[in-house]
């Protein structure tokens, strides 16, 4: 049986949601938005007044100051959650002007769909009316699959030969993958998604280009296609491009923001991108579920020809560095770099911010890096985040996920992007999967290791424990080990972990607790770091908790971002386990900074769900009142030789499972305890190179 909006709406306004701190009660939207508060008596009376003004609204064609079209590809955000239904209400009761813009939307690439006049059979084109709950079929597309170029084509001329409009927008709405992964997921077609050439084709074959015409803007509405890949290629279609870096909270933009833009005063890319983005910002500002980080800005693509200049100047000098040997110099600024799309550890997007880039490479080129953070900051027009070093515009660089780079350069090397920038990428994954530059002998016999009860003192990276106290990093002493010339050369990180033996585990077992890369690395090539005498737990606002483990996945100057596996399983309306939402995998990410010492929940991502071609989910998860949460533990139970002696840890049974959790009662928060520093422990020291070789050592303490 289909599903309807109605549902969706009464299971929110009966509280099955997710608050982080500060709100005033569950359900209550007094201080922010929710997409889906419809309520029924609003139904009606929209429903009323669309009647009563049929005959006025339904139009087939005509004319406006600005003509908005929207590519919707549901996917599963609207087959799941009715998340493209929704945007249509928001559309709906923004209350803009209709004599000043017109809407249209393309639907299609989805199961089914929450809103009853919408069919999942076809690819059709609505007119959106202000005022209504109802939607007017226009036409329907022969293309059924939206991600072949020749059904956005298709629309695009549509509304072209159709609407005479002073100016011409684009929203192009669903999962994003940025330069490597393209731009929406057809459901219907096994998530088939628009690639950079596919789009290139579909705007170049439109009528509006090869009339000689552009779009005034052009935004995304989906995950991480804020990149100078995009906006290269968008350059000769769009005046403006308005896009996120960072990945979408699940909610999307705030579709009252068309009330701004058909004001009558000012139809610019400039003016909708001020408009979309604060009311993006302020949204998010206020979300009551968690705090989600945003980045989203606006580009001005007159100054494509700059940037790239300069981008590409700043690549060709790095090319050489790379050619004469300085293959680590270069991954270190890499790695140092803002990235995007981190879902843990080994599942990230491998995009980071072009000016934070630029400026870890101005040690090295100054000129050049300096050069290019003037051309971006003249072609970023306004922006809004409350993320650390997102400037507004991203780019493809492989390095964290070895897992998929092989492959994904592949296709990215069909872009048609930089032909500089394409070699630089093919020569440094080269040396990436090459043969080690470095021996890492961590357990011969000239290793020195030392557990300390001191402090580190910091050295030539990262700071001293005085100058970094997020979470008290440092109290419980330090773990050290001496590396070599080679080894120093080549280093790219580490992290420690602490597994403390756990009462509930028989035979010896240990569990993991916390997981950090709060390293030093001396001028005398000692690598130490702080002994975290602090481990995370989840609780509610009815005084529930459970134990949790905790992964870094992200660390910044005063900050830290940890994963929190955890599983959930939802109830139906009955009260009981819902069969189809039984013990659902999720990560929580967890900010530590000192505005939140004891941690706040930035975001809930599913693990990577293969049927969706690897895009990135938006962060659209809302844990429901009554849910069950049980944390995944990691454990381990000591494995002795035949003489007694302890094996190596690595060699040490897997005991992993669940903690024992609780049903969610009130916000879900999370803090940090302390960790008995009189407790056994075994410390792992995880150390890895600048080509993603990873290295372990382990002292029990």
């Amino acid at each position: 049986m289909k599903k309807r909006i109605g549902a969706l709406i009464t299971a929110i306004v009966l509280g099955l949601s997710l608050a982080a701190c500060g709100n005033s009660g569950y359900g209550d939207t007094k201080d922010t938005k929710r997409k889906f508060a419809n309520n029924y008596s609003d139904r009606l009376k929209l429903k009323e007044e669309y009647d009563n003004n049929f005959n006025n609204l339904m139009v087939a064609t005509g004319e406006a100051s600005e003509l908005m079209l929207v590519y919707m590809v549901g996917s599963n955000l609207e087959s799941e959650a009715g998340l493209a239904s929704l945007d249509i209400e928001e559309m709906q009761k923004s209350g803009f002007d209709n004599e000043n813009v017109r809407i249209l939307i393309c639907t299609g690439g989805s199961n089914y769909w929450w809103n009853d006049d919408i069919s999942a059979d076809e690819v059709a084109i609505y007119e959106v009316n202000s005022g209504t709950d109802k939607i007017n079929k226009l036409n329907v597309l022969q293309g059924d699959n939206m991600a072949d170029p020749l059904t956005l084509t298709e629309f695009l001329d549509y509304a072209y030969d159709n609407y005479e409009a002073n100016y011409y927008s684009l929203v192009l709405w669903n999962h994003g993958g940025g330069a490597v992964l393209g731009y929406g997921g057809d459901e219907r077609y096994d998530y088939d998604t628009l690639t950079m050439s596919e789009m290139d084709q579909a705007f170049s074959t439109a009528h509006m280009m090869t009339e000689g015409k552009k779009f005034e803007w052009v935004g995304f509405d989906a995950c991480l296609m804020g990149m100078i890949e995009i906006a290269e290629l968008f350059e000769p279609y769009t005046n403006y491009l308005i896009a996120s870096e960072e990945v979408i909270p699940g909610d999307g933009w705030d579709y009252k923001f068309v009330n701004k833009i058909a004001d009558g005063t000012d139809f610019s890319g400039v003016a909708a991108g001020t408009a979309i983005i604060d009311t993006y910002a302020s949204y998010y500002d206020s979300y009551i579920w968690y705090k989600p980080e945003y980045t989203l800005a606006c580009l001005d693509l007159s100054k494509t020809e700059d940037v790239m200049n300069s981008f590409n100047s700043l690549i060709s000098v790095t090319e050489n560095d790379l050619i004469n040997g300085e293959y680590s110099n270069i991954a270190r600024q890499r790695g140092n770099t803002k990235a995007f799309g981190i879902i843990d550890e080994e599942l990230c997007y491998d995009t980071v911010d072009v000016y934070n880039l630029a400026e870890n490479m101005s040690e090295t080129h100054a000129a050049e890096a300096s050069a290019l953070k003037n051309a971006l900051e003249e072609m970023v027009v306004y922006s809004k985040t409350n993320v650390e070093n997102a400037h507004g515009l991203a780019v493809y660089f492989p390095y964290n996920n070895k897992m998929y780079a092989e492959e994904w350069v592949d296709e990215y090397s069909l872009s048609g992007f930089s032909q500089t920038y394409m070699q630089f990428v093919k020569n440094f994954t080269e040396t990436f999967y090459g043969a080690p530059l470095t021996v890492w002998d961590l357990d011969g016999e000239d290793a020195v290791v030392e557990i300390a009860s001191e402090e580190p003192d910091g050295g030539v990276t990262g700071a001293t424990a005085s100058e970094y106290e997020v979470g008290n990093i440092g109290s419980m002493g330090s773990f050290s080990i001496q590396l070599t010339d080679e080894q120093v050369a080549n280093f790219a990180g580490a992290s420690l972990e602490i597994w403390e033996i756990y009462e509930n585990y028989d035979d010896g077992g240990y569990g993991l607790w916390i997981d950090s890369s709060d390293v030093y690395l001396s001028s005398d090539n000692v690598l130490s770091s702080g002994i975290l005498n602090k481990r995370i737990v989840l609780r509610d606002s009815s005084g529930n908790e459970a134990d949790c483990c905790a992964f870094e996945i992200e660390r910044g100057d005063g900050y830290a971002v940890y994963k929190a596996p955890i599983v959930v399983s939802f109830m139906d309306d009955n009260g009981e386990f819902d069969p189809d939402r039984y013990y659902v995998p999720y990560n929580l990410h967890i900010r530590i900074d000192a505005e939140n010492p004891g941690g706040v929940i930035t975001g809930i991502y599913p693990l990577e769900d293969e049927d969706t071609n690897s895009l990135l989910p938006k962060n659209s998860v809302v844990l429901e009142q009554g849910c069950y949460i049980e944390p995944y533990s990691f454990g381990r139970i000591i494995e002795f030789n035949d003489d007694g002696t302890v094996k190596p840890f690595e060699e040490w049974k897997n005991y992993s499972g669940l903690f024992y959790g609780f049903y969610l009662d009130g916000d879900l928060t999370v803090d940090m305890v302390d960790i008995d520093p009189d407790i056994e422990k075994v410390y792992v020291y995880n150390i890895w190179d600048t080509q993603g070789n990873s290295y372990q050592i382990n002292v029990m303490q």
